[in-house]
């Protein structure tokens, strides 16, 4: 497993948005050179009351200890399933929480999701990223707070069947064959048994995460109205996801490229939930920094969604097109920051 780049988990925070939890980047000093908080810290009511009477308008928070924690519990949870133990809700919340506070404070989806990206093992980041992915969806759509709580915690656990599927299977560098493939697709109905505990919104969520929109999907082949809205929802984050991060056997795609994609899979995925999800990502990314193929540095000023591989970039005082997938020379490397 490679370490994490924790450079990429800083942020910086108004004072008047910090909230108890909290974890500083870096020591805070009083005018006279006293330490009024080391980095590393967790943040109490007193630390922040006292840094509101300080000149200091903004501070510098380490994300990464949320990550770390959140990735560490996604793997106890994914043990006891493998021992056949059962999940407890008050675990999965501990996972769910921190985020949806930094969500509630970080309104800008695709600058969390950059912050979440890490080199972690891709399942577990990947357990994480897909709860904090439907949770922006579910608030997008207009759920109301107890339902974008369970779709939460649907896609933080939609992937827990997998503990019953064989490492060999899981861990396999190249593509599956079908036999293989035939076992992987088994974790949703072993998702759907080892929370037997749980609403049966959550659980439905997590059986029919794969299945799609023109039947193609499984366990059931169901499609349309026969899939729960929360499994339709989950099923698009699973899918951004998964195209956005390296895996063993493919590398990612840029953000971009992947909701252009996604646009072209209205068969198979819920149109509104995509619609929605590329519009708001779209809102997001436009004024973001960009590193070319060609060494320089560019902005983002305009994304047609219905030309979404060709951004419309300003690099010093020129406009210029570029094309994603670098058809004619000049494309995207890196999304710098949102």
């Amino acid at each position: 497993m490679s370490p994490i780049d924790l450079s990429c988990y800083t942020k910086e925070v108004e004072i008047e948005k910090l909230m108890p939890g909290d974890v500083l980047a870096h020591d805070i000093f009083l005018e006279q050179g006293l330490l009024l908080a080391p980095a590393g810290i967790r943040l109490t009511e007193n630390h922040i009351l006292r840094l509101k009477k300080t000149r200091k308008r903004v501070v510098t928070l380490d994300f990464s200890k949320v990550y770390e924690k959140a990735t560490k519990a996604s793997r106890v949870l994914m043990l006891k399933a493998a021992r056949g133990q059962p999940i407890e809700k008050k675990e999965v919340m501990e996972i769910v929480d921190p985020f949806i506070k930094e969500a509630n404070r970080e309104k800008n989806a695709a600058r969390l999701l950059i912050q979440l990206q890490s080199h972690d093992e891709y399942t577990f980041q990947h357990t994480v990223n897909i709860g904090v992915i439907s949770m922006y969806i579910a608030k997008w759509l207009g759920y109301q707070d107890k339902n974008v709580l369970d779709i939460t915690l649907a896609g933080i656990l939609h992937d827990i069947g997998k503990s019953k599927i064989p490492l060999a299977i899981l861990n396999k560098a190249d593509k599956l064959n079908r036999v293989e493939f035939e076992i992987m697709k088994k974790h949703t109905i072993e998702g759907y048994k080892i929370l037997s505990n749980y609403d049966s919104n959550i659980r439905l969520a997590v059986l029919q995460h794969h299945e799609r929109e023109d039947g193609s999907g499984y366990p059931l082949g169901i499609k349309g109205n026969e899939i729960h809205p929360y499994a339709k929802i989950i099923a698009v984050a699973d899918v951004y996801h998964a195209m956005t991060s390296n895996r063993v056997y493919k590398n990612r795609v840029s953000p971009l490229q992947a909701l252009d994609e996604m646009v072209k899979s209205l068969d198979q995925l819920e149109p509104e939930i995509i619609f929605t999800f590329v519009q708001k990502m779209l809102d997001f990314y436009t004024g973001c920094k960009v590193l070319l193929n060609n060494g320089k540095i560019g902005t983002i000023i305009y994304i047609d969604k219905n030309n979404i591989s060709k951004p419309l970039i300003k690099v010093g005082d020129e406009e210029i097109v570029v094309d994603y997938k670098k058809t004619n020379g000049l494309g995207i490397d890196k999304i710098l920051n949102v």
